[in-house]
């Protein structure tokens, strides 16, 4: 006796495929190297303080990471 196929064991056939994955929110991080550099230019232009140049840089880096 043969088995009927029921929907549990039927083979499925999807037209579309799956989405793929959405992608893990990943916080650009920019290198040591791009915020010395970004700082040095806004040191140049404006003058200021080192560590206050520094974080700016890092701020200014990491939003433009994300656009």
């Amino acid at each position: 006796m043969a088995i009927k196929p029921t929907p549990k064991t039927m083979p499925t056939k999807n037209p579309t495929p799956a989405a793929p994955p959405a992608k893990a929110s990943v916080r650009y991080q920019p290198t040591k190297e791009e915020i010395a550099a970004r700082a040095y230019e806004i040191f140049q232009r404006e003058g200021g303080d080192e560590q206050a140049n520094w974080l700016r840089a890092e701020r200014e880096l990491i939003a433009r990471g994300r656009r």
